[in-house]
């Protein structure tokens, strides 16, 4: 009986240190707010995540393809940078540097679709060799959004924001979107 009763108390204590030792639950106002900064980033990310249907049989369709891809993304990319503007003051530590660095990002994305659009306009898709080579050179700088970490692993670098990014349903969904299939 007694051994039951030492027992039972250290279960008791060793689950009261591990609460105690373990990260602390994120506030409602974090977990709220970092879902609303996760839904700012879904449409963007749903778009440069589809891949556009480039016929490469016909090159006048597969530059326009291109422009209607990197139109649309960079119309979504822009939708994510006016609602995390709107996202306010993070209630957590980190999250507006955290904002910061993604807006900042996402800029520099954009003036690559830019120019990736500026470039394809110049592409004289009646010259197959220029086709060639000008397709590709516009399109490099695009190759770096397969270098980007996903959207949510900023958020790790502060402990509650990674615990509320892990509660917020928005950025359970944008893990979802960004996983790589296979």
């Amino acid at each position: 009986m007694r051994t039951r009763r030492i027992s039972c108390t250290a279960a008791a204590l060793a689950a009261l240190v591990a609460g105690c030792g373990g990260p602390a639950a994120p506030s409602e106002q974090a977990v709220a707010w970092t879902d609303q900064v996760c839904e700012a980033l879904s449409g963007f990310t749903r778009a440069a995540t589809t891949s556009p249907h480039i016929n490469r049989g016909d090159p006048a369709a597969a530059v326009q393809e291109l422009d209607r891809y990197l139109g649309a993304t960079s119309e979504e990319l822009q939708r994510s940078l006016t609602a995390l503007d709107g996202v306010g003051s993070s209630p957590v530590d980190g999250g507006d540097d955290y904002v910061g660095r993604l807006e900042e990002a996402l800029r520099g994305i954009r003036g690559g679709f830019e120019a990736a659009r500026t470039q394809l306009a110049t592409v004289d898709v009646s010259d197959p060799a220029q086709f060639a080579t000008a397709v590709p050179a516009a399109l490099a700088p695009l190759q770096e959004l397969h270098n980007l970490p996903a959207p949510t692993e900023g958020m790790r670098a502060s402990e509650e924001l990674g615990a509320a990014s892990e509660q917020a349903g928005s950025c359970r969904q944008l893990r979802v979107t960004t996983t790589p299939a296979g």
